[in-house]
């Protein structure tokens, strides 16, 4: 049969323009070739959760082992070389090396002296650096990435930078 031409719908009455393949109104089908089927909603199955274990080795790496994988993936632990954070009084971005926390410090550009307090450092850093142990390259990470497992932009690698 050719598609709906338009008119009334021959269940309910209800004029119908042409090109349809139900009715708006009572949802009846206006093409006699077609019939109509019901989808059935699949049961719903949780999958069951992964687990994932952390274990530290010898060399001071944490291992993360999952169900899913028959091997498990070394992951470096890293202690960050510093950290990037806004000067209290011109708040422009200084870098700070870790040597360099619990003393008094002068901005690089507005010479104001102030202490890098290592106990409040999550307060006031914006980024911290750390050299990857696999590629020797500078990564600087963001404070959201800090104490994180991350993967190295330059060689794809997993480490985990931690910020004492």
């Amino acid at each position: 049969m050719p598609a709906w031409p338009g008119g009334p719908c021959p269940e309910c009455g209800d004029d119908m323009p042409p090109n349809l393949i139900t009715c708006q109104t009572c949802r009846a089908l206006l093409n006699s070739d077609l019939q109509q089927s019901y989808v059935d909603i699949p049961q719903f199955v949780p999958l069951e959760e992964i687990t994932i274990d952390e274990q530290t080795d010898s060399q001071g790496s944490v291992v993360m082992r999952s169900p899913l994988h028959q091997q498990a993936t070394p992951i470096v632990l890293t202690e960050a070389r510093g950290i990037f954070r806004n000067c209290p009084v011109c708040r422009k971005e200084l870098k700070v090396p870790a040597t360099y926390l619990d003393q008094s410090v002068c901005c690089n550009h507005c010479q104001a002296p102030f202490i890098c307090d290592s106990t409040r450092v999550t307060e006031y850093f914006v980024a911290s650096y750390v050299d990857c142990p696999h590629c020797s390259q500078r990564i600087r990470a963001d404070r959201e990435f800090t104490n994180q497992n991350v993967l190295c932009n330059h060689c794809s690698k997993p480490l985990h930078i931690q910020l004492k």
